[in-house]
């Protein structure tokens, strides 16, 4: 082959790929022009067509278009209304079997197995409908609920349809206070629970505990801290040591109505006569020592409400009592000289509640608080040690915290 044959050969495959390209193009354009109106825009169209139509006050173009959409375009790969929409339109039409589908719809997908995949559909556009519907609704509410008792649903059906538009209507206003929202929410749960005790097991069950009723609870488990100072009360069978004072903090754990308490206490107090840690090392009389009382107890909570938490507990300790550092450096052998001995102890924590503000990050809710402890304790030691026989009875007031999270109780 010639040079310039080759010439004209790769001239030719140039042209051949420009006029593909350029019918190719045609083509594209041609089909774009040309192409149909899909669903996604059909339904947006209609959409428009029903929020125009509700808007001027016309509901049987809202009802044509309503139910055009749902039963000539909507499938299981495009949703012609969200939830909202739904539900407040086939009441507003009267289709009242839309909205009841969607409630159930919206159960079963909220009980399925996460793991399993379920098919999504296409929403509709972010457009005004939404919006406008809730707008305007206050024309047309008290009909509704007229036209719910006059219609032919069955009693279980009609409730909660009258259920579901109190829900949707009184709960979502954001203008209301945290305290109007708390009142508004209490009477939806009485009519939940009315619903409940009228219908047990029906088909709508499961959707009213989770989607409507809204009653919470403190969690399981609640974390709590204090610190505390008091007096401790030596007891009169206690000839060596004198009453003393008692500083102490703990953390609480607590499970339902169980609490845990670890605990670390310390009593400060002045010996009545000469004080042995052994034969040879003595403490003289009017001397000052510390003990320590590492605790840990186990509570059963007796009585709780807005108030007043109180929580009788047992359990057991270390019962530690040192020399201070002062008669340590006076006399050297009194270094690393300690008696302990193993103790148990019983006792009553009184927690006084502050009105929680809810503005502390950790008193998010009416189950968490801060406030004033209360505290007795009689301690008795396990011990024949002259030194350590001895009871202690301490009465301390402190702060505390504790913290719930909430949960909800269905």
């Amino acid at each position: 082959m010639t040079h310039q044959m080759k010439k004209q050969l790769v001239s030719a495959v140039f042209l051949f790929i420009c006029f593909s390209s350029f019918v190719s193009s045609q083509d594209i354009a041609s089909s774009i022009k040309n192409y149909e109106l899909s669903k996604s825009d059909i339904i947006s169209r209609g959409r428009n067509l029903v929020l125009d139509s509700y808007i001027a006050g016309d509901l049987d173009k809202v009802n044509e278009a309503y139910l055009y959409l749902n039963t000539k375009v909507a499938d299981e790969n495009y949703a012609a209304f969200n939830s909202f929409e739904q539900i407040y339109l086939g009441v507003l039409t009267k289709n009242y079997s839309f909205s009841l589908q969607e409630i159930l719809r919206i159960d079963s997908i909220s009980k399925s197995d996460p793991l399993i995949r379920r098919k999504t559909q296409i929403k509709p556009n972010n457009d005004q409908l939404s919006g406008k519907l809730a707008e305007n609704s206050f024309i047309y509410l008290q009909n509704l609920y007229k036209n719910i008792e006059a219609s032919n649903l069955s009693a279980v059906d009609k409730s909660m349809l009258t259920l579901i538009l109190n829900d949707i209507f009184k709960t979502n206003n954001p203008k209301e206070s945290l305290k109007m929202k708390d009142k508004i929410q209490g009477e939806i749960n009485k009519q939940c629970d009315s619903f409940l005790a009228s219908y047990p097991h029906s088909v709508y069950e499961h959707y009213v505990r989770n989607y409507i009723r809204y009653i919470v609870g403190p969690s399981d488990y609640g974390f709590g801290m204090d610190f505390s100072i008091g007096y401790a009360n030596a007891g009169s069978k206690h000839n060596y040591i004198k009453d003393g004072f008692t500083a102490g903090f703990g953390w609480d754990f607590h499970r339902k109505k169980l609490g845990l308490f670890t605990r670390i206490n310390i009593i400060g107090t002045t010996t009545k006569k000469e004080f042995y840690f052994s034969p040879t090392i003595i403490l003289p009389s009017g001397s000052s020592v510390t003990y320590f009382v590492p605790e840990l107890s186990v509570g059963y909570e007796t009585l709780n409400n807005k108030s007043v938490t109180l929580i009788p507990f047992a359990g057991i300790s270390g019962y530690f009592c040192d020399p201070v550092q002062a008669d340590k450096d006076k006399q050297p052998e009194l270094k690393n000289q300690e008696l302990g001995t193993f103790s148990y102890q019983v006792g009553l924590n009184c927690d006084i509640k502050f009105k929680n503000n809810r503005t502390n990050p950790y008193l998010q809710n009416e189950f968490s608080y801060n406030g004033i402890r209360l505290r007795a304790m009689y301690l008795i030691p396990a011990s024949n040690k002259p030194e350590l026989r001895g009871s202690q009875f301490m009465v301390t007031a402190g702060w505390v915290l504790v913290g719930y999270s909430k949960k909800r109780s269905l």
